[in-house]
């Protein structure tokens, strides 16, 4: 399904979309479309509300010209998957050698992904899902420091067969609340098929249970998930809980209409009854055999 989604069609909306093109060459070309495309929020909504009228996880993968339409007509974003196949599609129509690479988190193995572009001799990283939206370039050995809105990025290479391809990377944050590890990931091309197999498996996973978005602006990170807000900056975290409703605060603050979200908790409130129904048929069953 993948080999044959390409990007034409999804490039021309969003670079009529943007009132301007995205101008230069090479480098400065790509920073500058890096930077447009952060308007792409991280976000699950559109994710939850499709997997409700899909069966089929393969129906609910939300390709590159879905993604824009539905960018342009709702602000809806993207999850890593989504995001990370459409800005590898849309720089290869523009030009780019790129290619997606999986990462591991503490939630699993290959459950991100981000995207590779080589520039001349040097390789960089894009990270939509993870709202670093820098070009990063990865080191030859040692670490790579970048300083973004809300924190200290680092890229730190390990192991062996330093100033080649296909190193492994550990990537930090340290902001006020000090230095974290984000995720690993090796510089190894997946290929389209390898990388459906792990987008489909992502519709099962805890991700899902809970809305989830994030978005980046010129003063830091804002992320909200459940009913808690958090706003990163290098210099300070402020967290709090959203008393004024979920709707109206999404709907403010990442532009997504409040009927959306609704429906989205109306499906994940369903799902959770659902699945508290059959572990008490599952209890009474237990129960009856004994």
């Amino acid at each position: 399904m993948l080999e044959t989604a390409g990007g034409e069609e999804a490039t021309r909306l969003f670079m009529s979309s943007l009132g301007r093109s995205v101008t230069g060459t090479g480098l400065t070309f790509l920073k500058d479309f890096a930077l447009h495309f952060s308007r792409f929020p991280y976000e699950n909504i559109s994710k939850i509300v499709k997997t409700a009228n899909a069966p089929d996880p393969r129906e609910c993968m939300r390709l590159p010209q879905e993604v824009v339409i539905d960018h342009l007509e709702h602000n809806f974003g993207g999850t890593c998957f989504s995001l990370a196949f459409m800005l590898e599609r849309m720089l290869r129509v523009s030009g780019f050698h790129c290619y997606k690479v999986m990462a591991d988190m503490n939630s699993g193995r290959n459950v991100h992904c981000l995207v590779m572009v080589r520039e001349g001799e040097i390789r960089y990283m894009i990270d939509p899902g993870y709202a670093l939206y820098g070009v990063i370039p990865i080191p030859e050995e040692g670490t790579r420091q970048v300083t973004c809105p809300h924190a200290m990025v680092e890229v730190e290479r390990s192991g062996p067969g330093a100033h080649s391809e296909g190193g492994v990377y550990n990537v930090w944050t340290t902001d006020s609340t000090g230095r974290k590890w984000r995720y690993r990931f090796r510089d190894d091309p997946i290929s389209d098929t390898d990388y459906e197999t792990h987008w489909i498996a992502s519709f099962s996973k805890p991700t899902l249970n809970h809305i989830c978005l994030t978005r980046i602006t010129p003063q830091g990170h804002l992320y909200f998930r459940k009913d808690y807000s958090r706003f990163a900056s290098r210099a300070a975290i402020n967290k709090q809980r959203v008393r004024d409703g979920v709707e109206k605060y999404i709907q403010e603050e990442f532009g997504i209409g409040a009927d959306w979200v609704s429906l989205a908790r109306k499906i994940l409130s369903e799902r959770r009854e659902s699945s508290w129904q059959r572990r008490s048929d599952l209890n009474r069953c237990s129960w009856s055999s004994e």
